[in-house]
Formats: C-alpha cells, structure tokens, sequence
C-alpha cells in the first residue's frame, strides 16, 4: 500500500459526475487537497457569477437559461484549464452531462468519474428537496424519475465507483486509485 505522499496522479484532469447527493462537491473538494489539485464546482461557479442559488435561476429564468448558462461554463472552464495547464477535479451538477456537447467535451478533455449512488441513499442525502429544483413534489419518485434519464448518460463516463457499501474514506481511496493509476492506497 501507498501512503499520500507516495501518489503520482495518472490524470490530471478529472470530472466526478452522478446525482445530487453523491458527494461530488465534497468528496472533491477533498480529494483536490490531497492532491495539491484546483477544484472547481460548476454549480457554485454559476451561483457565483449570477449571485443567486440554482433553485432561485431555475425560479427566475426555467431549466432552459440554466442548462444553457451551465453548459458555457463549463465550455470556459475547460479553455482555461487547458490553456493553464492545471490540474483540476470538476464537480458536475447532476444534470450537467446530459447535454451532449458538454458530455463529449467532458470526456475528451478529462477522466470522467461516475460517483453512483442507490436510490436510498441518495434519499436520505436529498431530504425534502426543498433546495433541488429538479425535485418536484415527492423526493422519491423524483430521484428516480431523474435516474431513470440520467443513467443512460453517466454510464457512458470513463470509470464508475459503486459508493453503495463504500464509507467516505474509502470512495476517497478508489477516487485517488484511479486518478493515480495505482490499484491500492491506504489514506494515512
């Protein structure tokens, strides 16, 4: 096993994608640290430029506006970090790699990792949806109705973590296996 110090990331580019409530931001935010890497979430960096939260776009101006604004985001963010030549985890809005530009962008420019989480679990993390616009009415029914679209989308991604049976420390474990090309780490 290798400790932190010993890792030497593989990629250098990496976009962690899955449903609200996987861990995306968090988890890579953690992983950018250990890593010495830039993290970017893209929701945040949408919420920042309009300085409002998503749910209030969503209200203000419809999925549409949103998907549009998300996707030129992301396109910008990719010309700036490969013009930098940064080393960058991507944390992708749950509906971020539906479109089809931005998914072929996405995986063309960077290793695109699948965080996939059951159903229960993704429950549970999501609450009552009050501050997920993509939740209407019941949280059930709509994370499955979301997952039903969704799969389809993420199962075209580079490598998938099934996080079901996984506790934190160890989905940041296969996180940095990946993005290091190694086959065990132990977080130390």
């Amino acid at each position: 096993m290798l400790n932190l110090k010993e890792i030497k990331p593989y990629h250098e580019k990496v976009t962690l994608i899955g449903m609200m409530g996987t861990g995306k931001s968090k988890l890579g935010r953690q992983i950018a640290n250990i890593l010495k890497f830039n993290f970017y979430d893209v929701d945040h960096m949408v919420e920042k430029e309009f300085n409002m939260t998503i749910r209030e776009l969503f209200q203000k101006h419809g999925e549409i506006f949103f998907r549009k604004i998300e996707k030129e985001t992301i396109c910008n963010l990719i010309l700036k970090i490969n013009k930098n030549k940064e080393k960058v985890i991507i944390s992708l809005g749950g509906g971020g790699f539906d479109n089809e530009e931005t998914r072929k962008l996405l995986l063309s420019n960077t290793s695109v990792i699948w965080l996939n989480t059951p159903l229960d679990i993704l429950v549970k993390r999501v609450g009552d949806g009050s501050k997920r616009p993509m939740i209407k009415g019941r949280t059930r029914e709509s994370i499955m109705q979301l997952l039903d679209v969704r799969t389809k989308y993420y199962s075209l991604c580079h490598n998938q973590i099934d996080t079901d049976k996984l506790n934190q420390n160890q989905v940041i474990e296969k996180l940095i296996c990946l993005i290091s090309n190694q086959s065990n780490i132990a977080i130390k």
